[in-house]
């Protein structure tokens, strides 16, 4: 059997062609060299706990809303939480997206319930009745309208840019509650402690109603006054 000798030019092409993927290959290596270099260093990877879907503001923090994760720990936000017993029943200061790492500041302190833990300093949540909804859900901004009977019956805004922290159907005998109406819509209310005196006030003596408004609008406290012929 005979074997066929290369000639002398098939031999310089193939130690050419020999020579030049040696050398892609130290160029391709030294290229990811310079990749892994220029990567930024994570770190060690930790376990820290993250919302498993969306939560809203004001809700009280179970193990199903919660899940562990494993992050490196350049990219974890200061304060992350590690430990879920630290979590789990506490309430949401904020809304919470789906995979967000927990911080201390997303979470209501000590053991302040859902309403109070949304509450600012200085602000009060107040509960009040109203006539009818417009469809309003948690976050909006409404003016409580109320409606003086009598003599001198007229309508009047007594609360501007309020926000809505919560709605229950059906509330009847609440804050603003008209005699004898059932099945209004009560609404727990974001409001500073002269909202409070006014819609306490006009409780007493009108019917209240909402409107919606922008979420933009903002609105300068007033002071209290009661209204021309109303006797407190």
């Amino acid at each position: 059997m005979f074997r066929r000798k290369l000639s002398r030019t098939s031999f310089v092409l193939l130690s050419i062609s020999v020579a030049c993927a040696i050398g892609a290959a130290v160029v391709m290596r030294a290229y990811a060299v310079r990749l892994d270099a220029a990567r930024p260093d994570g770190g060690p990877v930790v376990d820290v706990v993250a919302a498993a879907g969306d939560v809203p503001r004001g809700t009280i923090l179970t193990d199903q809303l919660l899940e562990v994760v494993a992050l490196p720990t350049r990219f974890l936000p200061p304060g992350a939480i590690r430990d879920p017993g630290r979590v789990a029943g506490r309430v949401a200061s904020a809304d919470l997206a789906e995979g967000e790492v927990l911080t201390q500041l997303r979470l209501a302190g000590g053991r302040a319930g859902p309403t109070a833990s949304v509450v600012p300093l200085g602000m009060r949540a107040v509960h009040v009745s109203v006539a009818a909804s417009v469809g309003v859900r948690p976050g909006d901004l409404v003016d409580v309208l109320a409606t003086f009977g009598g003599g001198g019956a007229h309508t009047e805004v007594t609360g501007e840019a309020l926000e809505v922290l919560a709605i229950d159907r059906g509330s009847a005998g609440s804050l603003g509650a008209a005699p004898g109406q059932t099945g209004g819509i009560g609404l727990v209310l974001l409001v500073t402690p002269t909202d409070a005196e006014r819609l306490a006030f006009a409780a007493t003596f009108a019917t209240l109603s909402i409107a919606v408004r922008s979420p933009g609008d903002v609105v300068s406290a007033q002071p209290f006054a009661a209204p021309a012929g109303i006797d407190g």
